[in-house]
């Protein structure tokens, strides 16, 4: 197998400073995209909403009371007719608005902080993704821009008795909203609920990803003789590829491509992008341009996003998990609200949410979502034996075995392979009574799935562990060792 690197290709001694230039420019872009993407594109929205509401009020004020013809609405001029007035109201206003936006975002973030601190840093996200937090900052921030806008514009000339009254009228709304403001937020940073948002948006994501990955093949043809790793001179995580320009491509120099990679995947310099298979070797001219080609289709940014990448709702999920079963915080509650999500997940995917692939198709990825969701379990078994959480553990082995007794016959191998790799942490558990029923049904399963090797491997283990019961061991290894 050959090896190319595009930087050599480029420059064989060094990465010339144009490329390091666009680079630099191209993650520039990629930080603005994603931040309008995931937070700044609504807020500003919001602004611009009010902004063209005070022109509007501005025009109406001018049109209503501007004019030498008596006032169309002599109560709400009598009411707010005075300019000095209107100016006073609205700076205090104004001064109020700023002051409470300020305490109450400060105190949110706050709230925010530490609930990543005992979740995850992932919980940022959340919070900065979802559609109603980014409504309430743009419309406190676009308030207060309209009411300093409104202020501004009282004079002798230009009485702005509607802006005014929108003022009034939206400022009791805001207040109103602060409240609401403050329980969503308080709602939000339950456990419950930030996983069950990763949850939805590893869903929605997977059904992204299937878009993509039912139009690809899972391995390679027989007949290509010659491959050839093409590595990459970028430093990021694979965000997105262009099936269709990867295939075009493709197809025009009678080749394939192995796509490795795959979505999420961090890149650093030389690390292999993707591998051309060919029947025989291409030209020179054919390869340089089958290797841009492919590379320009494959998006390389600075982080991953959720909403595309299910593989970063998995290693959220058991980031959380990990998080606060371990010693550090000894809360095996939301661990357990993962081994609800992974086991549903895992059911999904395996049974209504399958992903063909296109025979047809000359390009070849590996599909690993169910695979990381399997391997994000024995991660959670693992930190279950480090903080000895005997719930979290028997969750664990629970999830196990309603898997087993479900998934199709190709997901088998996989989460025995699991519960095999999983029973030698069981040496530093007590075998209470719900561990030893959930290790019992796992067996069970084992059996009904004709797999009585790993039944009995279960049943062995169950034996030693049950044979501390009334035995005073030490805290470390509940089961003796053997001399």
């Amino acid at each position: 197998m050959e090896d190319l690197s595009i930087t050599q290709q480029r420059q064989p001694c060094s990465i010339s400073s144009d490329t390091i230039v666009n680079q630099a420019r191209h993650r520039f872009v990629a930080i603005i995209r994603r931040s309008l993407q995931e937070f700044i594109c609504l807020p500003l929205l919001v602004v611009g909403a009010f902004l063209g509401l005070f022109a509007l009020t501005y025009l109406l004020d001018d049109a209503l009371w501007g004019c030498p013809q008596p006032a169309p609405l002599p109560w709400l001029a009598h009411l707010l007719g005075d300019t000095a007035a209107i100016a006073s109201l609205l700076s205090i206003v104004a001064s109020g608005m700023i002051t409470v936006t300020s305490i109450t975002f400060s105190l949110l973030l706050i709230a925010v902080q530490q609930t990543a601190s005992t979740l995850s840093t992932h919980v940022y996200d959340q919070c900065i993704q979802r559609r109603s937090n980014q409504l309430s900052f743009g419309f406190f921030v676009g308030l207060s821009v309209f009411v300093l806008l409104t202020l501004g514009s009282a004079n002798p000339d230009h009485k702005p008795i509607i802006g005014a009254l929108l003022a009034l009228l939206m400022t009791g709304a805001a207040l109103c909203m602060v409240v609401i403001l403050i329980y969503s937020t308080i709602d939000q940073m339950r456990p419950h609920s930030v996983i069950a948002a990763i949850h939805d948006h590893t869903i929605k994501a997977r059904a992204v990803d299937g878009r993509m990955i039912e139009g690809t093949r899972r391995s390679l043809r027989a007949d290509l003789s010659w491959s050839q790793t093409v590595r990459t001179d970028a430093y990021g995580v694979v965000c997105g590829i262009d099936l269709s320009t990867i295939e075009r491509s493709a197809k025009e120099h009678g080749a394939e491509i192995e796509i490795i990679g795959h979505v999420g995947t961090n890149l650093a310099f030389r690390d292999p992008l993707f591998r051309i298979h060919a029947a025989q070797s291409p030209s020179a001219d054919a390869l340089l341009a089958l290797d841009k080609a492919v590379t320009a289709a494959i998006t390389i940014e600075p982080r991953r996003t959720i909403d595309s990448d299910a593989g970063f709702g998995i290693e959220q999920l058991y980031s959380i998990a990990w998080t606060t079963a371990s010693t550090s915080k000894q809360n095996p509650q939301p661990a357990i609200l993962v081994c609800h999500c992974l086991r549903d997940i895992i059911a999904r995917w395996s049974r209504t949410d399958t992903i063909p692939e296109n025979s047809a198709s000359r390009v070849v990825y590996a599909d690993r979502g169910v695979d990381d969701a399997i391997l994000a379990i024995a991660a959670i078994g693992v930190v279950a034996s480090e903080s000895m959480q005997n719930t979290l553990a028997a969750e664990v082995w629970r999830t196990l075995a309603t898997l087993i007794d479900d998934v199709p016959g190709e997901r088998l191998p996989a989460l025995i392979d699991t519960v095999r790799r999983l029973l030698s942490s069981l040496g530093d558990h007590v075998l209470t009574r719900d561990l030893e029923e959930e290790l019992s049904r796992c067996r069970r399963s084992l059996e009904s799935r004709g797999e009585p090797e790993a039944a009995e491997e279960i049943r062995a283990a169950t034996e030693t562990l049950a044979e501390s019961i009334g035995t005073l061991n030490s805290r470390g290894t509940r089961v003796p060792t053997s001399a």
